[in-house]
């Protein structure tokens, strides 16, 4: 798939993208501010974008600061502006428990958001790694289209705010959602590759006007779709603008073919793979020592089967 998905939690999660996914995937200087590590790492700030943007008295396209990521990810779902919130309550004289809780987007949460990962199709990043400037103007601005449409397609067809006893309503936010995005232009191998994490908020905004939690499994069963959505877009935008086709290639034996800009080498798409490939090999290895470790006895220390626990494990490890 070319959009990935993970969880964003308060505390060592949120420390983590904000030490290394902000700045590049790279590794943040300490007390280094965060614009200054940006630039410092060749990537741009990030932008906040979103139809909830309103609601929280920010603008499409507006700057990302560390203050704001903090409150919205790091301090368990405040407003980014809750620092300033505060000390005007406080200066108005509310007592500091108000004042705080002023700043509050409702309850507060342990999993702040989501980090969608979006990337362009191997022979779509070939092309811009490898192109000249305008081939990846183009790319640059159909990923970033493809991006905004499958954002708007969560906020009006998957996300869902549970509330009441046991979540028994649904509702769609109807103000939309909040997101961060920032824009990478390597792997972490090094390697030539455009890719985007948009962080997405969990918090959203009822009918009534309260704030609430979006429902992460809805989130998670839809990756897939919200894959082939991003995925349609850039190549509709990429091939009409630029001229080009695409052709059918087969990626497992057995399974549907993917779509790919035609005329790319395979193997030149096959050298985009080089890191499936070693984690690929890694996976085999750790699971043949899982199966085949015994105990000061020489019996078996697991059963000869690998679960998709210990599998999915294995590969959060490497």
């Amino acid at each position: 798939m070319t959009v990935d998905i993970r969880i964003v939690r308060a505390g060592q999660m949120y420390r983590y993208y904000l030490r290394e996914t902000v700045v590049g995937d790279g590794r943040r200087p300490a007390r280094t501010p965060l614009r200054a590590a940006q630039e410092q790492a060749g990537v741009p700030v990030g932008r906040w974008t979103g139809r909830g943007l309103a609601a929280l008295g920010l603008a499409p396209g507006e700057e990302v600061t560390e203050a704001q990521l903090r409150n919205l990810f790091g301090e368990r779902g405040r407003h980014p502006h809750a620092d300033r919130i505060e000390a005007d309550r406080l200066a108005q004289g509310d007592s500091p428990k108000k004042a705080f809780k002023a700043g509050a987007l409702g309850r507060r949460v342990t999993v702040t958001g989501v980090d969608f990962v979006f990337r362009p199709q191997p022979t779509i990043y070939l092309l811009w790694a490898f192109g000249d400037e305008e081939t990846r103007r183009v790319i640059e601005a159909a990923h970033e289209y493809a991006i905004e449409r499958v954002l708007e397609w969560i906020e009006d067809e998957v996300a869902v705010i549970r509330y009441g006893k046991d979540g028994i309503y649904r509702v769609r936010p109807p103000g939309g959602l909040v997101a961060a995005r920032f824009r990478h232009y390597e792997a972490r191998s090094g390697r030539p590759l455009l890719h985007d994490h948009l962080l997405l908020s969990v918090k959203g905004q009822r009918l009534d006007g309260k704030w609430g939690s979006i429902h992460t499994t809805a989130l998670h069963e839809n990756t897939v779709a919200a894959s082939a959505l991003y995925n349609e877009l850039v190549a509709a935008e990429v091939c009409e603008t630029l001229g080009l086709a695409t052709e059918p290639r087969i990626v497992t034996p057995g399974r549907r073919p993917v779509m790919e800009i035609a005329g790319v080498p395979h193997e030149l798409i096959r050298w985009t793979s080089r890191r499936s490939d070693q984690i690929a090999a890694c996976l085999t290895e750790l699971e043949h020592e899982y199966v085949t470790a015994v105990d000061d006895d020489g019996e078996p220390r697991f059963l000869p089967v690998v679960s998709s626990g210990v599998r999915a494990g294995s590969s959060a490890a490497v």
